[in-house]
């Protein structure tokens, strides 16, 4: 594969230094930053940088060729694109034609989402794997080394950075449903995940991260679905604190960085990962059954496992790969959280009953006074 064509050329330098030569590809919006993390899904890209959870992130994919069948714009998680920048072995020039179907580098032009294709991202992800999460800076060959090293340097991982409050706001607004009433917090909520909600038939509302406990009690919603989301959830204590006003009160859904608020509402720790999940073929083990599910995932943050003790809740869920925690669940306080997506965006859909299952729980709540 000729990956020059007529490409200008480029790099990546990570903050330890580390130099990957490659050529530019997508938006001309050099020099970017942002963390360097890894993807290990076959497809799916589309979805993947449109996912507000990949905000202030340089994203790697692990399978060789990405792009060949093309872009559609409503396949998108949200209208733009969150990621930083977008880096890929070999950018494929074919695409499968279909009706409004375009290539992603034409996608990547519109977006302003900038990149690099030719790069040995084996090389960048065994990094990863063996010294753990980083910065990096993506210029021009022209951009002298030591700028984009002083840059990727210069800047934290995601501390402080307030990603949530970049992403928050684009899709609020209310669906009608006439099997009860939802309310969807976005702390950058895919648009797979409100077509989950609404697919159970409810009438859904969805408030932005500022929300408080006390609108959302004032609007008789049957339960509540806290979002994915990028960053640390430490990083927002006023979330952490307005669910914990609503915890007992009204049945809640967590999701990934929701479920990470949840556990921060209860008195549980949440932690860095090495390298995080990233990917749509992560093995979870249901502690009930034994059964294994694949599913996808993406966060750099987990809940301590120590959260059975300490918040009295019941581990539902555990990565196969690491053991880490990924799902809780609390019948007294009408609680059930998962680190994984459910909603299946990109696939699998080994876990779409979460939707289901959580509305039959609530229908049998629905009538029962608050613990």
């Amino acid at each position: 594969m000729d990956f020059a064509l007529d490409r200008t050329t480029g790099k990546m330098i990570l903050a330890d230094g580390t130099r990957y030569d490659g050529y530019l590809i997508g938006a001309p919006r050099l020099p970017v930053w942002g963390e360097v993390v890894f993807n290990t899904s076959m497809t799916g890209y589309q979805e993947v940088i449109t996912d507000p959870s990949y905000a202030g992130q340089i994203v790697v994919m692990t399978y060789p060729q990405i792009g060949n069948y093309g872009v559609t714009l409503a396949d998108s998680e949200k209208a733009s694109c969150a990621a930083r920048a977008l880096v890929v072995r070999e950018l494929s020039t074919f695409f499968s034609p279909g009706p409004e179907r375009i290539s992603l580098e034409q996608f990547m032009k519109e977006q302003g989402l900038p990149g690099l294709t030719g790069v040995d991202t084996r090389a960048i992800t065994r990094r990863i794997r063996s010294q753990g999460s980083v910065v990096a800076a993506i210029g021009r060959e022209s951009d002298p080394d030591h700028a984009l090293l002083e840059l990727a340097r210069a800047n934290a991982l995601d501390r402080s950075q307030r990603l949530v409050a970049g992403v928050t706001g684009t899709l609020r607004g209310v669906t009608e449903g006439r099997a009860g009433r939802a309310a969807v917090v976005d702390l950058g909520v895919k648009k797979s995940i409100l077509d989950q909600v609404r697919a159970l038939g409810v009438a859904t509302e969805v408030f932005d991260a500022d929300f408080t406990a006390d609108e959302i009690l004032a609007g008789a919603f049957d339960f509540v679905v806290l979002s994915n989301g990028p960053g640390d959830p430490a990083d927002i204590p006023e979330v952490v604190g307005q669910v914990e006003c609503l915890i007992g009160r009204i049945p809640l859904l967590g999701i990934c960085l929701g479920h990470q608020i949840i556990a921060r509402a209860l008195g549980a720790h949440t932690y860095k990962l090495k390298f995080g999940h990233h990917g749509a073929n992560q093995p979870v083990v249901d502690r009930r059954t034994g059964r294994v599910f694949i599913t996808s995932q993406n966060h750099n943050y987990a809940v301590d496992d120590g959260i059975a003790e300490k918040a009295g809740v019941a581990v539902t869920y555990t990565n196969a790969n690491d053991g880490t925690l990924e799902g809780f669940f609390d019948e007294s306080r009408r609680l059930e959280c998962v680190q994984f997506h459910p909603e299946a965006a990109p696939g699998p859909h080994d876990t779409a009953f979460i939707f289901e299952r959580f509305f039959e729980r609530v229908k049998g709540w629905r009538h029962a006074a608050p613990q």
